[in-house]
């Protein structure tokens, strides 16, 4: 099914770190002495806000944790590119409750790329943050009340506001993703949609007739889409089909996110409530693999199941914001 899209017009269309593993694995990896060692294919870097220390970073070849944005009041929202290589943050500028300041910086030395300061068109909230395209040449910006999403390029300029999907508004719950070639992936209401350049058309990839559901995360390859429904976390190819429960506990999963070879999913655990806008997870690595994995914090985890626990800590890691995995 096509569907139409109502685009605006002005807008052209170093502590060290323990992964404990619940099961057993074969190759050598971060031990503090008590830990299993960790799979092979075990790769990148999680990312991950976590209250008032900011935006941390885990390694998962060498297990070490350290702070990669310092926490910052100010600050709205983070994305790193596919490499690593770029930083996008968005925040507010002091004095002015109109706008937010973007920047794109490199994430080894900090040296700005682009520095823009952005008013959304409809004069909407400026509480608002960007997600770098895969190719690292446009922003797209998730919909709020007022908005829909917007994407501009990376100095500032608009690409494309779309603002309705067959004369239907979006709201704040609606959530924007890149798939490989700048194709956006895109819920509005019950729906998953994606919309390739010049973004004029969107197609169906699936209708989600749940009573809750949410946080559409895809694999970097573009093949794979998780998705939360209910409390627990599912997995369907790119085209809707072969949906998968791939969680399970007494408790609820809020998110999940791939790992950059599509082998591994960070999931947000044990997920509740810290007051009427909060809420924090614990984290933990599940294998991508279709199985069903139990996560819940009491009872015994499936094998296969890592927890994200620090060295000489009883604690699992935990996170209550944007989670990364490049």
């Amino acid at each position: 099914m096509i569907y139409d899209i109502r685009c605006l017009a002005k807008f052209a269309c170093a502590v060290v770190l323990l992964l404990l593993s619940c099961g057993k694995d074969n190759t050598p990896g971060p031990d503090g002495g008590n830990g299993t060692p960790l799979p092979a294919d075990l790769e990148g870097t999680l990312l991950y806000d976590w209250v008032d220390e900011g935006v941390l970073a885990v390694n998962v070849k060498t297990g070490q944790k350290s702070v990669f944005i310092t926490d910052d009041v100010r600050g709205n929202g983070f994305d790193v590119s596919r490499d690593g290589k770029l930083r996008l943050t968005s925040g507010d500028i002091q004095g002015n409750y109109d706008a937010s300041l973007y920047t794109l910086s490199n994430t080894i030395d900090g040296s700005i790329v682009s520095q823009f300061t952005f008013y959304p068109p409809n004069g909407g909230s400026k509480y608002n943050y960007g997600k770098l395209s895969p190719d690292n040449t446009l922003i797209a910006i998730p919909p709020t009340f007022d908005e829909g999403i917007i994407v501009l390029d990376i100095e500032g300029k608009p690409v494309v506001h779309i603002e309705a999907i067959n004369n239907e508004s979006f709201d704040q719950n609606d959530a924007v993703e890149w798939l490989p070639g700048n194709t956006l992936l895109f819920t509005h209401g019950k729906h998953i949609l994606k919309a390739s350049p010049p973004y004029t058309q969107a197609t169906l990839v699936k209708e989600m007739n749940y009573e809750s559901w949410g946080a559409i995360h895809p694999s970097q390859d573009g093949q794979r889409l998780a998705v939360r429904i209910d409390k627990h976390i599912y997995v369907m190819d790119i085209d809707g089909d072969n949906l998968t429960q791939v969680t399970e506990s007494n408790f609820q999963e809020n998110m999940a996110v791939f790992s950059q070879n599509g082998k591994y999913l960070l999931v947000g655990t044990d997920y509740r409530r810290t007051g009427p806008f909060g809420a924090i997870w614990e984290l933990k690595i599940i294998p991508a693999d279709g199985k069903v994995y139990n996560v819940d914090p009491l009872a015994p985890n499936s094998e296969g199941v890592i927890p994200v626990i620090p060295v000489g800590e009883d604690k699992h890691e935990a996170g209550d914001g944007i989670m990364l995995w490049r």
